[in-house]
């Protein structure tokens, strides 16, 4: 983002902005590319498969709870765009392959939200843990998604994408439970550095 650089001088002279308001904009205009490129990749992809509309049902599904919960994130372009192509392809890969009968489908999905209420959400290590109040309203509000997917799957006999809902909803909840564990290994192991650390 050299370009970006190049024209921070003028953001500041022209409107004024701080070196904290060029750096916000800035993360906002890199996060937008980013993601951008991430969906260009994913679409193609996918479109090469035949799955485009596997593809976005599997992201609305994702988005509607890793919004609320987290999970596992990763600090480089490559890894973040591999881990999530491979997350969605097995999410559709299983969706295809494998039909669980309704009631191991619902009572997994039951079983999840004890899973999210307990250890969600878990933020990236690069942005600031959610204030308590705010963590409660994301468990509360990825809790009622899991529920509105248990009620769809009940009632709604032909529910288009059914399995996906049901795979892609699993593999958010495992992924919360590693990006958990991930986390509290770390921290163990920052803390047991700094005990190291002669003073």
């Amino acid at each position: 983002m050299s370009a970006f650089k190049d024209i921070s001088p003028y953001l500041s002279r022209e409107f004024h902005f701080t070196e904290l308001e060029i750096a916000r904009i800035r993360y906002v205009v890199i996060s937008f590319l980013s993601e951008t490129s991430k969906l260009a990749f994913l679409f193609t992809a996918f479109s090469l498969m035949n799955r485009q509309k596997e593809l976005l049902a599997a992201i609305l599904v994702l988005l509607s709870i890793r919004n609320f919960t987290g999970g596992i994130h990763l600090s480089h372009y490559l890894s973040c765009l591999l881990f999530t192509f491979s997350f969605l392809l097995g999410a559709v890969g299983l969706s295809e392959l494998c039909f669980p009968p309704l009631w191991i489908q619902i009572l997994c999905l039951a079983a999840g939200i004890p899973v999210i209420a307990i250890i969600g959400p878990v933020s990236s290590d690069r942005r600031p843990a959610p204030s308590p109040k705010k963590s409660n309203i994301f468990r509360i509000i990825a809790c009622m998604v899991l529920l509105v997917y248990i009620l769809l799957l009940l009632n709604v006999r032909y529910l288009p994408f059914r399995n996906l809902i049901f795979w892609v909803s699993i593999l958010q909840i495992l992924q919360l439970v590693a990006a958990k564990l991930i986390k509290v290994e770390r921290k163990k192991y920052h803390e047991k550095i700094h005990k190291n650390i002669p003073v």
